[in-house]
């Protein structure tokens, strides 16, 4: 579609792995999509994170809707072959991508002639469609913790988001800030890669699981099959069993007990990459939650203090949605839509899909929801042309 076709049935907000599922979806459903990405080439945003980076998923189960990863890629993809897959997704299923696009803002006009009544503004001019489908997920905008001195720290801070390998923290003295995935991930390849210390400080303890149990079946299957069954706390209770079995008692290296089950909060656990292993063998120290920054020095919620070199916040992402949907009532304080993604939200015409996070894997809840956004989106057309045709 050229710039100057301002007008689409649909138009998705995010070229990631959400937008372009959805838009094949709806491809097979007989609708239209284009979608406006901001980056300026498919899986940019993959390729540019951190080196070590690999899929906790497996490759059966990390596709897309309609065209599943090749069986010649490895079980676990890395960042680099999952940001190819999806270049080659978009080439194959011939989808209308358009790159450099930004979005600054989504608003709905009900009275806009023929059903478009959503105006998006974007850095190349302005769009209108019957549908918008936001697909930007949680990772748009990097969230820094708030503590007192930070602005005073005479060392180098920097997000997870900005971290590409621990080969350039050699010799450094680094803290962690935060034991998500992201957050364990770095850990491990700073330490491997030999960085002086590597400290992670811990407010809340996460499970944490091995990607495969017992170095056999993929613990994204494990979820995929347990979850129906209902009884999220029994299963979390035999979960922190098999863990204690699988890693070893963790809090002789300062892990306090998890805070929480997988199935019963619906997140994923942390997946051992490394981390286990270099905490095992002192090469990672856990720390308390940061109480304040003392120039060079961090000082903990129990009176220590450690001097630091470089201090890595892996405190995760907000969505950023704030900043460009000007519709009330569809998104919480935190960002987050405020219904089910995949689904239809109050005002007529948005949909959210790829913000449903679970033991099953993100990308395994993308290509399931996309077929059902697809069929929403299907239906909401029907009604609007039986509505224009009265």
């Amino acid at each position: 579609m050229s710039l100057r076709d301002t007008s689409s049935p649909v138009l998705i907000i995010g070229g990631g792995a959400a937008g372009l599922s959805a838009a094949a979806a709806m491809a097979r459903c007989g609708i239209h999509a284009t979608i406006l990405d901001q980056d300026d080439c498919i899986g940019g945003s993959w390729a540019r994170r951190y080196q070590s980076l690999k899929l906790h998923t497996i490759r059966l189960f990390s596709g897309l809707a309609y065209y599943p990863i090749p069986k010649d890629r490895p079980r676990y993809l890395t960042k680099d072959e999952y940001a190819a897959y999806l270049r080659e997704y978009a080439q194959v299923l011939v989808l209308d991508v358009s790159l450099g696009e930004r979005v600054d803002a989504v608003r709905h006009i009900p009275d806009n002639a023929d059903a478009m009544r959503w105006e998006i503004s974007t850095g190349a001019g302005t769009r209108h469609a019957k549908v918008v489908v936001i697909a930007t997920g949680h990772y748009a905008a990097p969230h820094y913790p708030a503590v007192e001195g930070m602005d005073k720290f005479s060392g180098r801070m920097i997000h997870s988001a900005q971290y590409t390998t621990g080969a350039a923290y050699k010799g450094q003295k680094v803290l962690v800030i935060g034991l998500g995935n992201s957050g364990a991930e770095i850990a491990a390849d700073l330490a491997k890669q030999g960085a002086r210390s590597v400290s992670v400080s811990v407010r809340t303890t996460p499970p944490i699981v091995t990607r495969e149990m017992l170095g056999i079946v993929p613990v994204q299957l494990l979820g995929i099959a347990l979850t129906p069954l209902g009884m999220p706390k029994v299963i979390d209770r035999i979960g922190a069993v098999l863990r204690r079995v699988v890693l070893g008692d963790l809090t002789r290296y300062g892990l306090g007990e998890a805070a929480w089950g997988p199935f019963a909060a619906r997140r994923p656990a942390v997946i051992d990459a490394g981390f286990v292993q270099q905490l095992k063998q002192g090469r990672i120290v856990i720390r308390p939650e940061i109480a304040r920054f003392d120039t060079a020095d961090v000082v903990y919620e129990d009176g220590s203090r450690e001097e630091v070199d470089v201090v890595i916040s892996a405190t995760g992402f907000r969505t950023g949605l704030e900043k460009i949907l000007k519709v009330p009532d569809v998104i919480d304080d935190d960002g987050q839509p405020c219904f089910r993604s995949g689904g239809q939200a109050s005002a007529p015409g948005l949909f959210f899909v790829g913000f449903n996070e679970t033991v099953r894997g993100q990308l395994f809840e993308i290509n399931r929801e996309s077929k059902r956004l697809a069929v929403e989106v299907q239906r909401y057309l029907a009604a609007t042309n039986q509505d224009e045709q009265k």
